[in-house]
C-alpha cells in the first residue's frame, strides 16, 4: 500500500466517521427537537387545561356572586313591598270610619276593664272621647298615635295597651307572615 492509498483510505475512512458522526448528531438533533416539539405541545395542553380550569371556576364564582345579588334584590324588593303593607294598613287604621273605630277599640276596651276597674284612658284620637262615655272612664292624658286607647289603673300598677301602634309592634311578625303568604305565597 502506498502511502497515497494510505492518505486516501484514511480520508475515506474520516469522511466516513464524519459522515457517521454528522448523522448520528443530525438524528439526536432531530429526536430532541421532536421531543422538545411534543413538550412544548403537552405543555401547551396542559395550560390551555389549567386556563379552561380557571376560567370555568371564575365563571362559576361570578354566576354565584350575580345569583346571591339578584336573591338579595328580590329579597330587598319584596322587603320594600311588605313596608308598603305596613304604612298601608297603618294608613287605613288612623283614616278609619268613626263609627268602624269607635266600634272596635270599645270591644277591645271592654274585655280590658275586666281587669282593671278602676281606672283612666290615655288616648290618642277625638272619637276616644265618645268611648270613655260609653266605659264611663275619663282621659287623663293624651298620646300621638294612629288609633287605640291606653287604659292605666289610677294607681299606676296596671297598664293594658290597645293602640294599634303598640299592637302592630307586637304582632309584627305575624303580619309580617301573613303578608308575605299574600303577596308572595311564602311563609
Amino acid at each position: 500500500m502506498t502511502l497515497e492509498n494510505l492518505i486516501q483510505r484514511i480520508k475515506r475512512e474520516s469522511e466516513n466517521e464524519i459522515n457517521s458522526i454528522i448523522r448520528e448528531a443530525e438524528e439526536k438533533a432531530r429526536k430532541i427537537v421532536e421531543e422538545g416539539r411534543n413538550e412544548g405541545k403537552n405543555e401547551a395542553n396542559r395550560i390551555r387545561n389549567k386556563a379552561i380550569k380557571d376560567a370555568e371556576r371564575t365563571k362559576e364564582k361570578i354566576l354565584a356572586a350575580a345569583r346571591r345579588k339578584a336573591k338579595m334584590e328580590i329579597t330587598n324588593a319584596k322587603e320594600d313591598l311588605i313596608q308598603l303593607c305596613f304604612e298601608r294598613m297603618k294608613e287605613k287604621l288612623a283614616n278609619m270610619d268613626k263609627k268602624e273605630y269607635i266600634k272596635l277599640v270599645n270591644g277591645m276596651a271592654k274585655k280590658a276593664i275586666k281587669e282593671i276597674k278602676n281606672g283612666y284612658i290615655i288616648s290618642t284620637r277625638k272619637e276616644d272621647e265618645e268611648i270613655s262615655k260609653k266605659l264611663k272612664m275619663e282621659i287623663k292624658e293624651k298620646k300621638k298615635g294612629i288609633g287605640g286607647i291606653i287604659i292605666k289603673s289610677k294607681d299606676g300598677s296596671k297598664e293594658i295597651d290597645l293602640t294599634f301602634d303598640f299592637i302592630i309592634e307586637r304582632k309584627k311578625d305575624e303580619i309580617r307572615i301573613s303578608i308575605a303568604k299574600k303577596l308572595f305565597g311564602e311563609k
